[in-house]
């Protein structure tokens, strides 16, 4: 079993909406071709920064208090862009526990997903949402985010024991975590029914797994950090070694890099 505290130290921050790509082909920049996750942190300012911590809280708390629709990564927007295929599934696997959700979302900062889906799952004769986030953010949603529904954890232990999810999310995160083959193995041993993986980078060819540095525009906030380019194929090995068959894949809206596909999964547990 993984170092879970240590892993979520090393968490990065997601990759950006489609609604501001214009913004980012200027300044969103993809480089390198590493493989060592601590050679590319060598070169990298990192996430861990107080204004980043505010500026995201700020534009979460506007969501929460109904004064903007969305927000992702800080950036507040005047309407909600669905990924249908997460939220289809959501719906799907609540039909299948009696209209219970109980949603474990690795990376979900201050509850960008959470906040997206509401209005439709809200319905829902039951529903949990557990974010398992690095500590700095999992203790400012304790704090200023968490109600009956929303709950924030910093490692994935607690994170399962506080929601015994039926369905977990990996939106945008998987590629900016050090050992992100760990974390499906910590994940999948747990047997959660349903795993849903969104804006997810695999590469165009079919190459090995590898690293590029990716830096943020300044107007966002100033940060750079790894970022995993995925053989889709080991993905996807790497959960049917945990008994998870593929039931879709689907193409998300983000394109940062010319040599990858943003994409998602659904799978579902066999027994």
């Amino acid at each position: 079993m993984i170092d879970k505290k240590n892993l979520i130290k090393q968490w990065t921050p997601p990759a950006f909406l489609d609604l501001f790509r214009s913004m980012s082909n200027r300044t969103i920049r993809m480089s390198g071709n590493y493989s060592n996750w601590e050679d590319v942190m060598a070169q990298c300012e990192g996430y861990n920064q107080s204004v980043i911590f505010e500026k995201t809280l700020a534009s979460a708390l506007q969501v929460k208090n109904g004064l903007k629709p969305y927000e992702r990564d800080s950036v507040l927007f005047d309407r909600i862009v669905y990924s249908w295929p997460i939220l289809t599934s959501l719906l799907w696997t609540a039909t299948q526990y009696a209209g219970k959700l109980r949603v474990l979302d690795f990376g979900g900062a201050l509850g960008t997903s959470y906040f997206q889906n509401k209005k439709f799952i809200d319905h829902l004769d039951e529903v949990s949402w557990n974010i398992v986030e690095q500590p700095k953010m999992a203790e400012l949603g304790s704090k200023y985010l968490q109600d009956n529904i929303l709950s924030f954890s910093s490692s994935i232990e607690e994170g399962f024991h506080s929601c015994s999810p039926n369905f977990v999310l990996l939106s945008s995160s998987l590629q900016y975590v050090q050992e992100p083959f760990n974390v499906i193995d910590d994940l999948a041993i747990r047997n959660v029914p349903v795993i849903a993986l969104d804006k997810t980078p695999f590469l165009k060819n079919d190459q090995k797994t590898f690293i590029q540095k990716q830096s943020v525009p300044s107007q966002i906030y100033p940060a750079s950090y790894p970022c995993y380019l995925f053989n889709e194929h080991e993905i996807i090995k790497k959960f049917e070694d945990h008994s998870y068959r593929l039931i879709e894949t689907f193409h998300c809206q983000d394109h940062l890099s010319t040599r990858a596909i943003w994409k998602g999964m659904i799978l579902r547990k066999t027994y």
